[in-house]
């Protein structure tokens, strides 16, 4: 039989280590790709406009705008995707672990695909809440 898990290692130090990898991690791939977003939005706000697909959406921008167009949003992007990542992947781990040391080993492993659900779901549900006024901000600046 495996040694009981020793919880005290989930000390906050762990949560902020988790909660930090999941804020680099959202706010630069999100960052990344705020130029697709940037046109997606176009494409939703004046379909009259950019009706050519993605591709005519970029040169329609670019043509009008500049390319500096297309990073439009990008604080509000990085910024706000930095905390949903931190406290999704904070969360998740806090949850997780939380849910495990209460329901004890064997019934943490028994109902863990309930557990990552679970944890998943309420990190995500906080994430987003927190998420929303930057998102609103990014909708507002395109």
């Amino acid at each position: 039989m495996a040694p009981a898990t020793d919880f005290s290692k989930f000390d906050s130090t762990y949560y902020v280590k988790s909660a930090l990898a999941g804020g680099i991690c959202c706010g630069l791939t999100h960052g990344a790709v705020c130029p697709v977003d940037v046109v997606k939005t176009r494409i939703q706000l004046e379909p009259h406009k950019y009706n050519q697909g993605m591709l005519g959406g970029f040169r329609t921008v670019i043509a009008e705008e500049g390319v500096a167009a297309l990073s439009t949003g990008l604080g509000a992007t990085g910024i706000g995707y930095f905390i949903q990542g931190w406290f999704k992947f904070g969360g998740v781990e806090f949850f997780k672990i939380k849910a495990a040391n209460a329901l004890g080993e064997k019934k943490a492993w028994d109902n863990r695909m309930a557990i990552y659900l679970g944890a998943a779901a309420g990190a995500e549900f906080i994430a987003d809440i927190f998420l929303c006024p930057l998102e609103a901000c990014r909708i507002r600046s395109v």
